[in-house]
């Protein structure tokens, strides 16, 4: 198996019909808008990513932030479009994309797989339906269900992005969302610890104090059970807490929670 290289490519809040209480992509990525993202951009980053590498990594372009099928279908054209004519050049080994479990439907996939897409990560973030609420999601525990078992059965590589610590959450959640995810049965597993971003409505209710971020300490202990729990059900866990970016190590955007850069050390020494 050769290492995995992937060539991210962000697209904050196209596509979201929401706007969640914790959420701020373009704060979290360091990047607003998409107007940079011409085909011409997307091959030259590719070609600048594989270089003299082709051969080193598992080489896949990836569409991240947003809610990539929820998108206008010519701009999901436009982005996908000169990805699928890397993959058909054997630059690239593969495709993948973020979206909602509710924007997921057979013509949704249908599309994907006509460019060559075969992973699709889910932001599910919880299993529990009064969480989702809350959180104002938009999309139920069942929406989850149902888009798993469609992209399952279409034969797409399917992961679940989960978020634990958003307001409401106990032991008893977390259980209730481990529990659910196992039958769920995906490929992979991505487990981000709740943040507080500026400019959120969480960020107005952690001020108001309505809402108390998860301590380090306790995050850690609700990522080591997730990540222990999946592994035991041979669910690979591929990520633990937020990548590193130049925006949260500021300290600019970052209003409280347990961020740390080394978070999946700690969630594995745990």
């Amino acid at each position: 198996m050769k290492p995995f290289g992937m060539i991210p490519f962000f697209i904050p809040h196209v596509g979201c019909p929401y706007v969640c209480t914790f959420c701020n992509q373009s704060r979290i990525t360091g990047q607003s808008g998409i107007s940079h993202l011409t085909p011409d951009y997307i091959k030259k980053t590719i070609t600048d990513y594989v270089g003299k590498k082709r051969n080193d990594k598992f080489w896949e372009v990836a569409f991240y932030g947003g809610s990539f099928t929820a998108i206008h279908r010519d701009l999901q054209n436009t982005l996908l479009a000169p990805a699928y004519e890397m993959l058909q050049q054997d630059i690239i080994d593969g495709i993948r994309c973020s979206t909602r479990p509710d924007a997921v439907g057979d013509e949704a996939i249908s599309f994907l797989q006509s460019y060559g897409v075969k992973t699709v990560e889910l932001g599910v973030q919880s299993m529990n339906d009064g969480i989702l609420v809350d959180a104002k999601r938009g999309h139920t525990a069942q929406d989850v269900v149902d888009a798993v078992a469609r992209l399952k059965q279409r034969g797409m590589t399917v992961g679940v992005q989960l978020l634990p610590g958003l307001k409401g959450e106990t032991w008893d959640s977390i259980l209730e969302t481990a529990i659910a995810v196992i039958k769920l049965k995906p490929d992979f597993v991505r487990i981000y610890p709740v943040l507080v971003i500026e400019n959120t409505e969480l960020a107005d209710q952690y001020r108001s104090g309505e809402y108390e971020p998860l301590s380090t300490e306790q995050a850690i202990k609700y990522c080591a059970f997730l990540k222990e729990w999946f592994e035991q059900h041979n669910i690979e866990v591929i990520r633990t807490g937020l990548q590193s970016t130049e925006e949260l190590d500021s300290g600019n955007s970052l209003v409280a929670g347990p961020y740390e850069p080394a978070m999946g050390e700690l969630v594995v020494n745990e």
